[in-house]
């Protein structure tokens, strides 16, 4: 299989990974806000981001292990390659030990730092969320003792069964969660259902890896090396601080928001954003299932063609992040309305946000993975960190004031500053490519898109604005998926790219882009 097809197949089998992770989310928010109080269901969202922050312990060694695999994945047999696997395996099982140790131990201190109280209504919930916290900390600890088996998948490009098994995690964590739920184990019921899907995914990867001869022969492992360990050491401390500085940024939210605002807030927060991290992760899916043929190309010095990869690639990812921002500003908070029954409160000014932060998220994404697929950082170790710092900082200041909106805000000005400029700035020097042409020409195909849909858009949004919200939602959603995305395959692909999709793509689905496509293309 060549290395555009398997680019093709990961990233087919990545969007069937995020269609079942919204199935995931649009069928378990309502259970567990069924079986949960608003509450306690607002500790699950602080949760996950404890959780988060808990996994940079991994010290960027996943992803040095999974660039660093790729080096050496050429020779299977040689030693070096199962020299890295076992090395990569112990870090991560005595990082795991690290993180269990410390969820048991610290619990109680990060319920004091993030203030949870208990109240009348629910006088045990400190004691619940400690439990929880020390129960998750076993989870995480379990994912990381058995990663490396992914990233071998990942290294080989097979992220097609990595998305496929992904799946069956997710199904098996859905009816978990049921399943718990059912029989009272409230709060636990999430942990649980997490523990039982993580056991099943780190199986089938496993399996997959044994089935697909991605392993040494035996003889050929090599034995655990110092040496391999300082190579994951000395790539891993950069993705650690940039890591580190990522997560401030796109997680703390959460958190400064329970702290300042209150975990209804938190709870408001955490549904409001599911759908905007899932067309994060969308777009995203397009870099991180290239990541390894990029890298693959840096190691065989096919720059040229690299380079011609990579914008192609931009400006495609640009391009959908604007149909993508524009289609969730119009969508979003009438979902969340008929989703939650009026639960859950979430005002549109929040989404038209969101979007200007969806596509500053695909400018980052984009640039800056590759910058760190180059192995060579630089300054990007700390321009996160001072983001995140920034942001942060800022965010304390506003959110009692102005709330989500003020952190919002926060939010795209500190990416704009920082993330987004510095990684254009390292590409143009990469590529040899004049700045401007990488800030604003590669942005040139998104700006095509948005011109023929942004008007008709804020047009059947006015049109539209009396009729009841379910009516709306249909209306809306209908043209994003029509006029939005012919608008997006018509103007937002670079022509070039488009000439080779014809090609490529399945015989059934060429006629269909013909038409689309400008008459000159193919």
């Amino acid at each position: 299989m060549s290395r555009f097809r398997r680019a093709l197949h990961g990233v087919a089998s990545s969007y069937v990974l995020l269609a079942a992770i919204a199935l995931y989310q649009l069928a378990s928010v309502p259970v567990a806000l069924h079986y949960l109080d608003k509450e306690r269901f607002g500790l699950w969202g602080v949760m996950g981001t404890l959780a988060g922050y808990l996994s940079l312990i991994d010290a960027g060694m996943t992803s040095a292990a999974a660039r660093l695999l790729i080096d050496h994945k050429d020779d299977r047999n040689g030693g070096n390659y199962g020299s890295l696997i076992k090395t990569g395996w112990l870090v991560s099982i005595l990082q795991g030990t690290v993180i269990f140790l410390i969820g048991l131990g610290l619990a109680g201190v990060f319920a004091q730092l993030m203030a949870i109280k208990p109240t009348l209504l629910s006088p045990t919930l400190t004691t619940e969320f400690i439990q929880l916290t020390r129960w998750q900390c076993g989870v995480v600890a379990l994912s990381f003792s058995g990663r490396m088996m992914g990233l071998v998948l990942g290294a080989h490009q097979r992220m097609d069964m990595v998305n496929y098994i992904g799946v069956a995690g997710m199904l098996v964590n859905f009816i978990g969660q049921w399943i718990f739920f059912h029989f009272g184990w409230g709060m636990m019921s999430l942990v649980l259902a997490g523990m039982l899907a993580t056991v099943v995914v780190l199986s089938l990867q496993a399996w997959a890896c044994l089935r697909l001869h991605l392993l040494p022969q035996v003889g050929g492992w090599g034995r655990v090396s110092w040496q391999h360990f300082k190579e994951l050491f000395n790539y891993g401390k950069d993705v650690f601080l940039v890591a580190m500085g990522t997560q401030m940024i796109n997680a703390s939210q959460v958190m400064v928001i329970t702290r300042i605002l209150g975990a209804e807030v938190a709870a408001d927060w955490s549904v409001g954003l599911r759908v905007f991290n899932l067309l994060n992760q969308f777009i995203g899916r397009l870099s991180d299932n290239v990541g390894a043929g990029f890298a693959e190309m840096l190691t065989r010095g096919e720059l040229i063609r690299l380079r011609d990869r990579y914008r192609n690639l931009a400006m495609m990812t640009f391009s959908l992040a604007g149909w993508a921002a524009v289609s969730f500003a119009l969508c979003n908070s009438l979902f969340i309305s008929l989703w939650t029954h009026d639960k859950i409160h979430w005002p549109v000014t929040n989404d038209w946000l969101l979007a200007v932060w969806l596509v500053l998220c695909a400018v980052v994404k984009s640039h800056n993975s590759f910058v760190g697929m180059t192995k060579k950082f630089a300054a990007m170790r700390y321009v996160y960190f001072l983001e995140g710092s920034l942001f942060v900082g800022l965010s304390m200041l506003v959110a009692r004031a102005g709330g989500p909106p003020a952190i919002l805000g926060c939010s795209i000005g500190c990416a704009l500053i920082f993330s987004a400029s510095y990684g254009i700035w390292r590409i143009s020097r990469f590529f040899e490519v004049p700045f401007g042409e990488v800030a604003l020409g590669w942005l040139a195909p998104m700006g095509k898109t948005l011109l023929g849909y942004l008007p008709l858009a804020g047009l059947v949004w006015w049109l539209a604005y009396p009729a009841p919200a379910w009516v709306r939602l249909g209306i809306h959603g209908l043209l994003a998926a029509s006029v939005g995305a012919y608008f997006f395959l018509r103007f937002g692909i670079n022509r070039s790219f488009q000439q080779e999709l014809l090609g490529r793509v399945p015989k059934g689905v060429a006629p269909w882009l013909q038409r689309i496509f400008p008459q000159t293309v193919g």
